[in-house]
């Protein structure tokens, strides 16, 4: 595509990353929700002008409408990063299978942990409809090619997401419980108790059987579909791997990597994206973090371009591929909300962990 000129990075991870300076940058106050906008509203958009109602910021569309329409192009890119994952994903799985030797099993289990986050990133904009054209096919995109697989509910996860974005640093942000200090992430070994539980299969036991927020609560009719897709698709997937290689591979190299690793790493990103200091909340109140991060991150934790995730937030509804260019024209803008910028994700757990007691 011609408008993305994509620098170094991640062999794993596709998409473009700008980078910029090691500096918080004040901008103003507020965050903006939403799904993608549709042909008559993004004409709308533009001819708005910035202004602030509500704590929000409007009048941003004006900036982007060009990197905000869905073109056949983009669509096409979109299709093919998701198809890639799921190449990779399969590759490492057969080349494991082919050598079973231990270092071998052991960068398969991580780079099919790492396409698992890739697909969740896709998920995360067919939640947007912005991933392909219509809402429809969002849904079955994002449902059965992205999600179920993972073992997300895709109705649930939309639900909960777009609430997050409503009601980003304010107590009924469905997702508070992931970036928030409270326990037991208020000091240093309760945050790393909080990770090592993710890694041990915790988060996934909460998405899938824990209570949901009533901001984020499906409705009945979707929570059945949702749980007819996870059980259709698992074992189709089970199925393929047993024909295709042996019955332990689902498990051992499907199954085992997503409830650890994959958790764990989406456990990382949604706590170092929106998580604060004490210091740092007077000044960063809205929990809005850009994350330069690295090739290894963009690779493992953050596919997609998910660490713009500040410029993700001011305007939802940029797809993926286009936040770096996002970020490079909002970076004059005086009308936008100040924003924090880490340089990894590393950086920003061990930024953390030193703000906290023992």
């Amino acid at each position: 595509m011609a408008e993305l000129q994509p620098p170094k990075r991640s062999p794993l991870d596709p998409p473009s990353v700008s980078k910029c300076g090691d500096k918080v940058e004040s901008m103003g106050e507020a965050t903006t929700a939403g799904l993608a906008i549709a042909p008559g509203q993004a004409e709308a958009a533009r001819e708005a002008a910035p202004s602030r109602q509500g704590g929000q910021v409007r009048g941003l569309a004006q900036d982007a409408s060009d990197l905000i329409a869905l073109t056949p192009g983009l669509v096409a890119f979109n299709l093919l990063y998701m198809l890639w994952a799921w190449l990779i994903a399969l590759g490492a799985i057969a080349v494991a299978f082919t050598f079973p030797v231990w270092y071998i099993l052991v960068l398969a289990f991580v780079v099919v942990s790492s396409r698992q986050q890739a697909l969740l990133n896709c998920e995360h904009e067919c939640v947007h409809r912005k991933f392909v054209r219509g809402k429809r096919a969002n849904e079955l995109v994002g449902t059965w090619l992205c999600a179920s697989p993972v073992g997300s509910p895709f109705g649930a996860a939309q639900a909960r997401h777009l609430a997050h974005h409503r009601l980003l640093a304010l107590p009924g942000d469905p997702d508070h419980v992931l970036h928030s200090g409270e326990p037991p992430k208020n000091t240093r070994w309760g945050l790393v108790s909080y990770f090592a539980r993710g890694l041990l299969g915790a988060y996934a036991v909460m998405i899938l059987l824990g209570p949901k927020e009533d901001s984020a609560a499906p409705s009945e009719g979707s929570a059945l579909r949702d749980l007819a897709a996870l059980v259709v698709t698992q074992l189709a997937i089970f199925a393929g791997l047993a024909l295709a290689f042996d019955w332990w591979v689902y498990p051992a190299l499907w199954l085992a990597p997503l409830v650890t690793v994959t958790a764990l790493s989406h456990l990382i990103r949604n706590f170092a994206e929106h998580a604060v200091t004490e210091p740092e909340m007077t000044t960063n109140s809205n929990r809005l973090i850009t994350i330069r991060s690295n090739p290894l991150e963009r690779g493992l934790i953050a596919p997609f371009n998910m660490n713009f995730h500040a410029e993700h937030h001011l305007l939802p509804s940029v797809p993926a591929p286009r936040l770096p260019e996002l970020q490079k024209r909002l970076e004059s803008n005086d009308a936008l909300p100040p924003m924090l910028e880490r340089s990894s994700y590393g950086f920003a757990i061990r930024h953390y962990l030193s703000s906290l007691r023992r």
